[in-house]
């Protein structure tokens, strides 16, 4: 992936798009299709005028990364009135999450998103019978290894991956937004009980602050940092959206001390304003700074992140590796840990 410097400052400042020359946007596009944002990038310049000065080729490219963006919110939309059918005799909301929930919600962060898959949030002691009526439906679990198998069952926050038989759709079902072994155990009740409905009929979303502390979570907690630039996109999208409303600020520091999920909180914050120059209150930056690690530790980790998120393939491997190995050591213990890397190594051997 090369080195994001263009796209960056495009994502910071959208008006840089208008002085582009056609070398510059060829560069563009392809920092914007290494990092999976060129339906971001397309949807910025239409949002900008509608591109009768631009060659035939970039409206052509321009047009088929906004086509394809489109697409995926259709499908999102498709799938998760195909679930609400499945979910019909449970008693239970269809709680959608990540792209599923932006799309749902109509949010602008999902304009332009790609989505692999769809992923939802049930209550652990409904598995068994979402389980079942999901399989009736048509969803079937992907084939995996015993060693995978028991992985997910005793140790994940959601169930192996789901195909649906026609349609081929991917889907994930989360009971929690953490691993049972992670460090960090966000009560997934309280996620549940304040989920709000969406523009979608029978779809619901996690509430506002719970939406941005999961995309927060789900990168400095539960997922590698390097090569997740899009991420920390949907981070500064969320608080852009969201951090117009009053409440909305007061209401994202109160849940992260509520959940117990202050330091992933503080390291998107930072970096989301660090990396894409995102509006952080100067009340809430005061209120953050307790959440950061010690002052060592805490120049380290901005360092890595900066140049991790922005720096693409480029970024030093030891970089990449030191963020690899935290991603891992914060969802297990040392011993399991150990074990499972071993087994996996092994695997590959």
């Amino acid at each position: 992936m090369p080195r994001t410097g263009l796209l960056l400052d495009c994502l910071r400042d959208p008006s840089v798009l208008d002085g582009l020359s056609g070398l510059e946007w060829e560069q563009l596009l392809r920092e914007a299709e290494a990092a999976r944002l060129s339906g971001r990038i397309a949807a910025m310049a239409a949002a900008r005028g509608d591109g009768a000065t631009h060659p035939v080729w970039l409206r052509d490219r321009l047009f088929s990364a906004r086509a394809l963006g489109a697409e995926s919110t259709r499908a999102l939309l498709w799938e998760l009135n195909r679930l609400r059918r499945a979910f019909a005799d449970l008693d239970l909301p269809l709680l959608a999450l990540k792209g599923a929930a932006y799309a749902a919600a109509r949010l602008p962060v999902a304009v332009g998103r790609p989505s692999a898959d769809v992923d939802i949030l049930v209550p652990e002691d409904r598995l068994d019978e979402v389980t079942r009526a999901l399989e009736h439906h048509g969803w079937g679990f992907l084939p995996v290894g015993p060693y995978d198998e028991e992985y997910y069952r005793r140790w994940m926050h959601e169930l192996p991956p789901m195909v649906h038989k026609d349609r081929a759709a991917a889907l994930d079902v989360h009971h929690r937004i953490l691993p049972r072994t992670a460090r960090l155990q966000p009560d997934s009740a309280r996620l549940v009980s304040g989920a709000v409905p969406t523009a979608e009929e029978g779809v619901s979303s996690l509430s506002p602050p719970h939406m941005t502390l999961h995309a927060c979570v789900h990168l400095f907690q539960d997922g590698e940092v390097a090569g997740a630039l899009r991420d920390l996109v949907d981070i500064d999208g969320l608080l852009r959206h969201f951090g117009t409303d009053d409440g909305f600020w007061a209401a994202l520091c109160g849940e992260a001390e509520a959940l117990g999920v202050q330091r992933p909180a503080y390291y998107a914050l930072v970096a989301a304003s660090n990396v894409l120059g995102t509006h952080v209150p100067d009340n809430v930056r005061q209120r953050i700074a307790a959440w950061g690690p010690p002052p060592p530790v805490n120049a380290l980790m901005k360092r890595l992140i900066a140049v991790t998120l922005t720096g693409g393939d480029e970024a030093p491997a030891l970089a990449r590796l030191v963020l690899y190995i935290r991603s891992h050591w914060l969802r297990m213990p040392p011993l399991q840990l150990a074990a499972h890397l071993l087994r996996k190594g092994v695997r590959r051997v």
